[in-house]
């Protein structure tokens, strides 16, 4: 059983879960205010994050640990 999912109005992807657990997965918040402080606290997170690399406190192998970090706080906050 698969869901049809809509990404452009003519335009869906097979997508192999059921609608109740594809949303549970998705999560959209339809609320203006959380979606716009989710968006200050991404803009927060990269430019506290672009600091701290153009400081040189990380080197080496930890950048990139920094920038997976930065990342999944990102799309968690965006998610």
């Amino acid at each position: 059983q698969f869901y049809r999912f809509v990404i452009f109005p003519g335009k869906w992807i097979k997508v192999w879960y059921d609608r109740l657990t594809l949303l549970a997965l998705l999560d959209r918040t339809e609320d203006i205010k959380e979606n716009v402080f989710a968006v200050l606290l991404v803009v927060l997170v990269s430019l506290l994050g672009f600091l701290t690399l153009n400081q040189g406190f990380c080197k080496d192998i930890w950048v990139l640990l920094f920038c997976l970090v930065m990342a999944s706080c990102q799309y968690s906050l965006l998610k």
